[in-house]
Formats: C-alpha cells, structure tokens, sequence
C-alpha cells in the first residue's frame, strides 16, 4: 500500500516529528549538566532514574497533543477517555545513558489509531539521527528509506538485548538469555534504550532484539520502525497482535529471516 501525498496521516506524522524535535532540543539545554545526583529514583528502584528532564520533556510532548486524544506516557501523563487516538511517548528514553554523557538516548512517540500503530518516531538528538515510520510508506532514517538486514543465521548476527531495572528481584532477569546468545550470535550489544534497538534493528544495524519486561512506551514506535521496515516482531511466545507485545512486556524483534531462531533459543518464561 502506498499512502497519497495527501494523506491526512501524513500530517499526523509531521506533527509527531516536531514535538519529538522540540523535545529534543529541550533534552539537549539540560544535557551535560544533569548527572546521576540530580535525578530521583522511581519506586524506591536505585537502578530506576528520574530527572527534571525527562519531566519536562514530557509536559512539553502532553502540551502539544491535541485535547481530544488520549495519552499515556512514561513519566505519568495521562488521558484515557476511550477516544479513537492514543499517543504513547517516552520523553526520554535511555535515561541512565543520558545522566552519564552517553549519547544513546532519544525521545519516542507512536500514535495508535484503531488498535494499530500508524505512525512512529524516534528521535536521538546527539546522534543526528530521526527515524520515522508511517503504516504502509515504509521507515525512513533523516527522511531516506532504510531496510532490515539480510543476515540469515544467529552465527552471523549482531543482537541487542538489556536488563529490567529489577534484575535482582525477578526469576525471568534474562541473564541466561544474555549467556546464550553471546555463544551463538557474531555479537552482543547492550545500548541502554529499547527505542532505540528497535529502530537499529529497522535500519539494519543490528539484526535482531530481544529484552523482557518492558513498558508500551519502550516499543510502540519502535515497533512500527521495524515492521515497515520489512522485519518481525513478536512477543517470546511469537504473537505478533499489537495487545501482546505492548501488554505482554517482552518483545523480540528482528530481519524476519532470524527470527523463529532467536525464540527457540529463549528460556521459557517463569514469571512476568
């Protein structure tokens, strides 16, 4: 399917790119001068971070959403009044990288309508880099198409997986996928924002991903990145329903041509 130039989602999608890139710039005026002291941590969890920045990002994306939509994002905004749209935002994904001055960090919006993801963006300032999807026109990477990765086995594959912040107090704390994984694939890549694997993945970086215990706001554009950009995903289980893998909490993603592989080499989940 190819949307027409008149598209109203296409409208949809700009509007989606600005607020990513205000939010962006105002990250960046705080980036450097917060650090690991400044933020607070969530639930007790000393793993968990929250800064000033992520907080005002947030408000600043909830600001520019129109008032008729619903929103649900990470750091506690929300409108839930059964309207036909539904914006999910991470305001700053990678927190812990960005209190440290590690560049691998970005600002994460999909919007839902119809119970499908139809527009994407993830957005890593430091990098450069603005990935965008639109349901059926593809996944772009600063405005040219990108494709998933002709990588046919694990043995030749680069992976990228991460950690709950609670890895000490879950049985499924993925460290023996971690194991597995490291004896089977080319390469292990562990980047510290989900958003940002998944849209790796779409451009074919890397050629696969898999994590546990994530929140809708760390996969819902995501998501939408790797599926146009001709790769899977799933959940462990391989169901490939939006509910599952922004309800289910763990996701694997990649070329498509890997992925069945990635899942039968997964534990078998004990506790989400």
């Amino acid at each position: 399917m190819t949307l027409a130039p008149t598209d109203p989602r296409r409208s949809l999608l700009a509007e989606a790119v600005d607020s990513a890139r205000a939010a962006g710039e105002l990250l960046r005026s705080y980036y450097g001068r917060l650090r690991r002291q400044d933020a607070d941590h969530k639930g007790g969890r000393h793993r968990d971070l929250v800064s000033r920045a992520d907080r005002e990002a947030e408000k600043l994306l909830f600001d520019r959403i129109p008032a008729s939509d619903d929103v649900l994002g990470e750091e506690g905004s929300l409108r839930s009044s059964g309207a036909d749209r539904r914006w999910i935002v991470d305001p700053l994904d990678g927190t812990v990288n960005y209190l440290h001055g590690i560049p691998f960090w970005a600002v994460s919006i999909a919007v839902i309508e119809a119970a499908e993801v139809v527009v994407g963006v993830v957005h890593a300032p430091e990098l450069g880099q603005t990935f965008t999807a639109l349901r059926g026109d593809g996944c772009r990477l600063n405005g040219e198409s990108v494709g998933v990765s002709a990588t046919a086995s694990i043995g030749e594959a680069v992976l990228a997986s991460g950690f709950a912040y609670n890895r000490d107090e879950v049985p499924d704390n993925n460290l023996a996928n971690w194991t597995t994984m490291a004896l089977a694939a080319a390469g292990l890549r562990r980047m510290g924002a989900a958003s940002l694997d998944l849209a790796y993945t779409a451009c074919g970086c890397l050629d696969g991903f898999w994590e546990l215990h994530l929140e809708p706001w760390d996969v819902a554009a995501g998501t939408l990145l790797v599926r146009e950009a001709g790769g899977r995903v799933s959940d462990f289980r391989g169901a490939e329903e939006l509910d599952a893998i922004l309800k289910g909490r763990n996701i694997v993603a990649s070329n498509g041509r890997i992925h069945d592989e990635i899942r039968a080499r997964l534990s078998a989940l004990r506790a989400l």
